[in-house]
């Protein structure tokens, strides 16, 4: 049993690494836009108060679905922007973000233009950004809350 949960660990390390390998560490592109409120939102700019959650995520994505309610949490108390990956126009990710009752800062990525300048390739993703702007954690598909808490809790 030991060795399957260290095999399964080992596994599971090297495909989050294998998915990350194109997002950049230091030299970061902009994530400046409108988010779907209007409002317009300039991350490297958010970054310089604290660290930064960015979440790419999309509506048809599955383990979303499951990471999206902690990430509403987080976005209550917590500098966090979000991505709407390939999700449909405004007015769709708005209503599809009202039906499951998540309230949280989002630019749409329809075209998935921000994403693949992010070297996103899965969803979800989440980048934690320390204050200098640079990439502090990265983590994609489901995580919690509370391992989410605790690395913006170490992320200066």
């Amino acid at each position: 049993m030991l060795t399957f949960l260290l095999m399964a660990g080992v596994l599971t390390t090297a495909m989050g690494l294998y998915q990350q390998r194109d997002i950049p560490r230091q030299q970061l592109p902009p994530l400046v836009g409108e988010l779907l409120d209007g409002r317009r939102i300039d991350v490297a700019k958010l970054a310089e108060e604290g660290p930064v959650l960015v979440y790419f995520w999309a509506t048809w994505c599955a383990y979303c679905r499951l990471v999206s309610p902690a990430v509403a949490d987080l976005a209550l108390s917590n500098r966090v922007v979000t991505v709407a990956m390939q999700s449909g126009d405004r007015t769709t990710v708005q209503q599809y973000l009202s039906s499951k009752d998540w309230s949280f800062p989002s630019i749409n990525d329809p075209a998935g233009n921000l994403s693949r300048a992010w070297g996103i390739r899965v969803t979800p993703t989440i980048i934690i950004l320390n204050s200098a702007g640079e990439v502090a954690w990265v983590t994609s598909g489901t995580t919690s809350k509370w391992g989410l808490q605790l690395r913006l809790a170490f992320t200066r």
